[in-house]
């Protein structure tokens, strides 16, 4: 896979992070931001973890259901081994843990 420009890659990435953090925050959970480290906190004191790999550009989640490497094609963030979709298996992710439905824009 042809990597982009490292600006696209934090632009895109961005986006996504703060999509994720606007879903979490209507559906009333807390996140903490901790540079390229975003957590995902569930009223059940479970936690969600996607972060950003700059130097491959990915956004990896991590979750009690596993861990998952994404890059963008296309404009979508998809799994590196899977093809699944970054917002499909962190919607699978929150809910299998015990948290809310998130509607990610």
């Amino acid at each position: 896979m042809t990597a982009m420009p490292q600006s696209d890659y934090f632009r895109l990435a961005e986006a996504m992070l703060a999509a994720v953090e606007a879903a979490a925050d209507r559906a009333g959970l807390d996140t903490r931001r901790d540079g390229a480290v975003l957590t995902l906190a569930l009223d059940n004191k479970e936690k969600i973890i996607i972060n950003l790999q700059a130097p491959l550009q990915e956004l990896w989640l991590a979750s009690k259901s596993g861990a998952h490497h994404f890059r963008c094609s296309a404009q979508q963030w998809l799994d590196t081994r899977t093809g699944q979709g970054f917002q499909a298996l962190l919607q699978a992710a929150v809910t299998a843990q015990g948290g809310p439905v998130l509607q990610l824009t």
